[in-house]
């Protein structure tokens, strides 16, 4: 039979409800509602096998029909035509994580039941139309019903973002089903909710009825099994994104307003717990923590959870107690959909903003500072603290790596000098920001000139206006500039919350990111009048280069992740690949560590040679005007060769993408010679590299770098 072949499988039931035909796959626990014109569509094709022309012409909406067909396939309702489907159902039980080898029936209480719940999807056709339009992602959710709750919200979220969100959901179960169940989903994304009834049952309903040294004790057990499970879950993930949920606390205590008397109440177990899976993820840099606590601190407990109508245990979403079919309200859902694809997002760096351009009269302050100067900061108006309160989310953007611009309409001489004047009456001073631009040019020309000075495209901006009209001119002239839309009272929100604004775990680099730049910008003031060895020499650039250890991976991770012009390969990786990968024969990773007279930029460059092959070279934008690159590529590839002669036969690759314009000479620069169409480049001659002791930087070893060296 040929691949492109279905049928309805043989486990199919269907239900006519008033609004539509359920469908369901019993055995696998899956169910969807189609529009109710699709039950001809089902009928008819029942028991014969088809093809997707087939489907499509006996579907009601054409467009809507691969959708559906994806949707189908993916639940198992419809299948290959040549599928044993008893024998894959065999092989998918004993391979699932909750396939423990004991019998479900005679389980204790309180653990993991094998289910679905929830009320079936439903899937119009306007949805289905939209399917399979953006990238794919895969998410494997283990835990418990809570996460099943997740899916729907995650198919419709995806598709509110351009993304095609795939799930299965699987119950926790031993730490080798695990690691099978990542295999056989390949996922970008597990979500892992600790286990909620085995543990917290135990933890919190009985918590009254036993003393403080027996709940001391569960606690324990407690720790002891998030620190095998988390560890068994980095293990089986190789380096791809695993989310683990930490526990909110309930919205009620057994003890009370007395639960402070109790040396181990409620409040005190929910903080340790969260405290130990906080150590545990920490030292796993391809896993991220979902802070249950700080959904419950945004939303309300009663708004998300259930512990004011069910017992502190079951940890389920807002119900409805008249409803009596297994079910939450669904704002945990939502919420903690968002959540996963937000933290996929920043872990990934897709769409980070670099550059928040903010207006500055009423905006970053109330009223014209030329005109009413800042004695609004001694009050104790609404309007201050509000104002207060962006200039505090701006200044921790900054802290994270994210430059800072103004664009204003005003006299520059007149604002800035009263905003110096001000002092440390607030908590931005000009200095904090990169460049101003206070004029009366059109906002959007503005923006435009700060992209070129600091090499930004305008989807890596965000502008911040109190003005609708400024935000309609640049958004119209600047298409994929991110403008923040409504009352200013509401950017704060936006500037702390949003993935975009988020560059992973904080960095000596990043932090030192405004004046890194700065530097940068002043280098490019000295250039004019001098030729460019002398304007180099001027600067006294200084590359220290050496083998990265344990302790540079994060940081060389962030480069080859997050590096879109100088970058050979646009290679994406993560710390636990990068460590892999070194394990290797003959693989090796060096790093450099950039300065001039102006300031020292940190880590900067990354350099990866694997077979004989240079597979990744990255090389912050920071330091693309220093002439670095071939300097560090040279001293990367000399150390440890045992004399250029070795070098001989050696490769490079580049792959050429729509930004990487800078790097696509790095290798014919260096003395390769190009070895086709591809982007190969060879090493033949090793005598044509050049002579590190002619270049016009200084290139040290790590030994001769010192204490500050990489």
């Amino acid at each position: 039979m040929s691949a492109h072949e279905f049928r309805f499988s043989v486990f199919l039931s269907t239900v006519v409800l008033d609004a539509g035909i359920l469908l369901a796959h019993g055995p696998r626990q899956q169910r969807i509602v189609l529009d109710a014109a699709w039950e001809r569509c089902v009928r008819d094709l029942s028991g014969v096998v088809f093809g997707p022309e087939a489907f499509a012409d006996l579907a009601p909406d054409r467009a809507a029909a691969p959708g559906v067909l994806q949707a189908l396939r993916e639940r198992h309702l419809i299948v290959p035509a040549a599928c044993d489907e008893e024998a894959a159902l065999r092989a998918s039980f004993t391979d699932r994580p909750e396939s423990s080898g004991h019998d479900p029936a005679a389980a204790a209480a309180g653990s993991w039941p094998v289910t679905r719940y929830g009320l079936p999807p439903r899937l119009s056709d306007a949805a289905a139309s939209a399917a399979g339009a953006g990238e794919a992602v895969r998410v494997l959710l283990i835990g418990g019903c809570v996460t099943q709750f997740t899916e729907e919200p995650l198919h419709a979220l995806g598709r509110e973002r351009g993304l095609d969100v795939r799930t299965e959901h699987v119950w926790p179960g031993p730490s080798a089903g695990l690691a099978r169940a990542v295999r056989r989903s390949r996922p970008d994304v597990t979500v892992y909710q600790p286990g909620v009834q085995p543990f917290l049952t135990g933890l919190f309903d009985g918590a009254h009825t036993c003393d403080d040294e027996e709940r001391a004790h569960r606690l324990a057990l407690m720790k002891n099994a998030l620190t095998l499970a988390v560890r068994a879950l980095a293990d089986a993930l190789e380096g791809s994104l695993g989310l683990v949920h930490n526990i909110a606390p309930p919205a009620l205590s057994p003890f009370g307003r007395y639960d402070f008397a109790e040396e181990y109440g409620l409040r005190r177990l929910v903080a340790e717990l969260n405290q130990h899976i906080d150590r545990c993820v920490r030292s796993h840099p391809h896993l991220m923590v979902v802070d249950e606590e700080r959904l419950v601190a945004r939303y309300g407990a009663a708004a998300l959870f259930d512990d004011l109508v069910f017992p502190f245990g079951h940890h389920g979403g807002s119900v409805d107690p008249g409803d009596e079919r297994p079910h939450q309200l669904p704002a945990l859902g939502r919420a903690l959909a968002g959540e996963y694809l937000a933290c996929l997002r920043a872990h990934r760096g897709t769409g980070r903003i670099k550059l928040v351009v903010t207006d500055l009269d009423g905006t970053l302050w109330p009223g014209i500072a030329a005109d009413d100067g800042f004695d609004w900061v001694d009050g104790d108006a609404t309007s201050r603290w509000l104002h207060l309160g962006l200039h505090q989310a701006l200044s921790v953007l900054k802290s994270r790596g994210v430059l800072l611009a103004t664009c204003s309409k005003g006299d520059a001489h007149a604002t800035l000098g009263v905003w110096e004047e001000a002092g440390g009456r607030l908590p931005l001073a000009p200095g904090d920001f990169v460049l101003h631009r206070i004029n009366w040019r059109p906002k959007s020309e503005n923006i435009a000139d700060l992209c070129a000075r600091l090499g930004f495209t305008p989807d890596q901006v965000l502008f911040l206006d109190d003005n609708p009209v400024e935000r309609a001119e640049a958004a119209a002239a600047l298409p994929g500039l991110h403008v923040a839309e409504g009352p200013v009272h509401g950017f704060r929100e936006l500037l702390l919350t949003s993935a975009a604004l988020e560059a992973g775990r904080r960095t000596e680099e990043a932090a030192r990111r405004t004046d890194t730049t700065r530097a940068m910008l002043r280098r490019e003031e000295l250039r004019s009048g001098l030729d460019r060895d002398a304007f180099l020499r001027s600067l006294d650039v200084r590359v220290r280069v050496a083998r990265a250890g344990p302790e540079h991976l994060a940081r060389a991770a962030e480069l080859f992740n997050r590096t879109n012009q100088f970058t050979t390969t646009a290679w994406r990786t993560g710390p636990e690949e990068l460590r892999r990968v070194l394990a290797e024969p003959g693989t090796r990773l060096h790093v450099a560590h950039v300065s001039d007279r102006f300031g020292d930029y940190g880590l900067t460059g990354a350099c990866l040679v694997r077979g004989g092959t240079v597979t990744a070279f990255a090389l912050s934008c920071r330091v693309i005007g220093l002439d670095v690159a071939v300097p560090f590529l040279v001293a990367a590839l000399e150390d440890g060769a045992g004399g250029r002669a070795a070098l001989a036969g050696l490769a490079g690759r580049i792959v050429v993408t729509d930004r990487n314009t800078p790097a696509r000479e790095l290798f014919l620069d260096a003395g390769f010679g190009a070895a086709g169409d591809d982007g190969l480049h060879v090493l033949a001659d090793p005598g044509r590299l050049p002579e590190l002791s002619a270049l016009p930087v200084a290139v040290l070893s790590a030994a001769a770098a010192g204490p500050g060296g990489p």
